[in-house]
């Protein structure tokens, strides 16, 4: 049996700029108009792409909604959890996580595209996008809940029970926070972190950070 003289060619590699591009406008709209008000013929036109060109780089709209959650949650690493990481004192460590949520709040070029993507992750029910977002919370409140038994540990907060449920109410502060700056602006949300993070210091039964206590009493003179 003769043997095909016709060749395979190999596909074109991926352009990493394009693939760039076609992410940061899709975590754009994504923000903006939410997962069902977005489809890939709408983000391939923003990028001046055909759809066939999208799916060489995404396989699907759930596929691409992942990777803009995915970066999403290096916002909050470069802005939250690293700082937070790079500190080595408990006490510190949740001034960083109050001050990064504050980072964000800042972050005009970001700031809707992460709350709008906070909106919508609760809303899809979708088990990619379920699962990515269950097992992100759970390793945030796991390290944050380690802060605070370390901080414990060192006579620097003083609570009762398991640090967990106070690790997943700072979780909840978190994303509070900036679906809240959806609805009013940065600022005001600001000024309710303030007050947010002098009650944490006190609900542990340690001084507030004397910065927080400044902002705290600003917001409240505004």
């Amino acid at each position: 049996m003769a043997t095909s003289s016709i060749r395979k060619i190999a596909p074109k590699p991926r352009d990493a700029d394009t693939g760039e591009r076609i992410l940061q406008i899709a975590f754009e709209m994504f923000g903006r108009y939410g997962y069902d008000g977005v489809s890939i013929d709408q983000i391939s036109k923003a990028c001046d792409l055909s759809k066939g060109a999208m799916y060489w780089y995404y396989k699907n709209k759930e596929a691409l909604f992942v990777e803009c959650v995915k970066h999403m949650r290096k916002l909050m690493v470069a802005h939250i959890y690293g700082p937070m990481r790079s500190a080595t004192d408990p006490k510190t460590q949740m001034l960083m996580f109050f001050q990064g949520i504050k980072s964000i709040l800042d972050d005009q070029e970001n700031l809707e595209s992460v709350s709008g993507l906070l909106i919508g992750i609760g809303r899809i029910d979708k088990p990619l996008i379920r699962e990515f977002r269950t097992r992100a919370r759970h390793e945030a409140e796991a390290f944050m809940a380690s802060i605070l038994e370390n901080g414990r540990a060192q006579g620097q907060f003083h609570f009762k029970g398991t640090a967990l449920p106070k690790a997943r109410a700072l979780f909840v502060i978190l994303e509070g926070c900036l679906i809240q700056a959806r609805a009013e602006t940065a600022e005001q949300t600001k000024d309710a972190l303030a007050n947010i993070s002098v009650g944490f210091y006190l609900a542990c039964g340690s001084t507030p950070p004397a910065d927080l206590l400044k902002q705290a009493i600003e917001a409240g003179s505004a």
